[in-house]
């Protein structure tokens, strides 16, 4: 391999370790392929953790609760928090959300859900697109810090492709179990990888209105990209939504979650979401807020809000997270259709 090759792969080697270095969504500077901060050098690739991707909301509806979603999902997004949950899903579901990310990164998630047999299939894209960077090759000695542009660009994207199945037990469908199997793939400038994951997830929703849930996922192998290899983030979370509370046309339900993704510290969410019925027109206004327990590395604001309109089967949610380290702020915007569901 010549030098500008040597060159270039290092670049990219560069890159990737950098966009690896945690699983919290600072992604400042992934693609400056030019001028990359070093890596820490008590930092090794078991340390790093593969497919960030896997680790950021995937739902306008879930961000706005700060991710405390893994209880009371009940639309086609719960493929991506827990399976099990899919077997909510009791008619055509068809839904997606975007989002301008930080640092010009552009985060979005698609899915369907369709009932099959006693249970639902899902079917789930997700993606995070970093944009495009002058391609540098670095100088002798330079470790990454200068260089000479080549005229050319470079692009980088995260991709997660998604199928799960979801089945419910019970006479009120009070048990749901669900499995999904997940493909993820990476690719920065000229290289590219993938790793295959599988998700486990059970949820149980008791006489007295309380709902439990519980989800193992990205159980998978390591993701190799250039000459780096790391593991996808296994994470495990647990959610537990109380009694919805009503009140004429209103209702509120506060729900709780707890996860931790390999290599950081455990964290836990508080989130709450109130409606509002308007008469008999379908039309519901929806509310929800979450405050994140966060670990102390964490860049984005404990708070989170968001808001939603249902009219008939048709429903649009709004989401907002800020960032507390990096400043700033980051809009959700999701937009889902639902079909007359089928029978028990």
């Amino acid at each position: 391999m010549n030098k500008t090759a040597d060159g270039r792969r290092q670049t990219a080697d560069d890159a990737i370790r950098h966009l690896r270095r945690s699983c919290r969504p600072v992604v400042l500077a992934i693609l400056c392929l030019g001028p990359i901060p070093q890596v820490a050098q008590s930092q090794t690739t078991a340390d790093t953790r593969a497919a960030i991707l896997l680790t950021l909301p995937a739902s306008s509806r879930a961000l706005a609760l700060g991710e405390a979603w893994g209880a009371v999902a009940d639309d086609e997004s719960a493929l991506f928090y827990n399976p099990a949950q899919l077997a909510r899903v009791r008619a055509l579901a068809v839904g997606g959300s975007l989002q301008n990310y930080i640092a010009s990164t552009t985060l979005g998630a698609f899915a369907v859900a369709v009932p099959l047999g006693h249970g639902t299939i899902g079917v789930g894209l997700q993606l995070l697109d970093y944009g495009s960077a002058d391609e540098i090759v670095p100088a002798d000695g330079s470790n990454g810090q200068a260089g000479t542009p080549t005229g050319s660009t470079v692009t980088a994207q995260d991709m997660a492709f998604t199928l799960g199945y979801g089945i419910a037990f019970g006479s009120r469908h009070e048990l749901r179990v669900g499995a999904a199997v997940t493909y993820a793939r990476q690719e920065v400038a000229s290289y590219s990888g993938g790793a295959m994951a599988g998700d486990i997830g059970a949820a149980y929703s008791l006489a007295n209105g309380w709902d439990v849930s519980a989800a193992l996922q990205h159980l998978g192998s390591n993701l190799t990209l250039a000459s780096v290899s790391a593991p996808l983030p296994f994470t495990w979370r647990a959610a537990v939504a109380a009694p919805m509370v009503r009140a004429g046309v209103f209702t509120l339900r506060p729900m709780a979650e707890a996860r931790k993704v390999s290599g950081a510290e455990v964290t836990g969410v508080l989130g709450a979401e109130g409606t509002w019925r308007t008469g008999t027109s379908g039309t519901v206004l929806a509310a929800r807020a979450g405050y994140a327990f966060r670990g102390s590395t964490d860049a984005r604001a404990p708070f989170t809000v968001g808001a939603g309109i249902t009219l008939g089967r048709l429903q649009v949610d709004y989401a907002y997270e800020g960032f507390d380290l990096i400043g700033g702020a980051t809009n959700r915007v999701g937009v889902r259709f639902a079909a007359l569901p089928r029978g028990p």
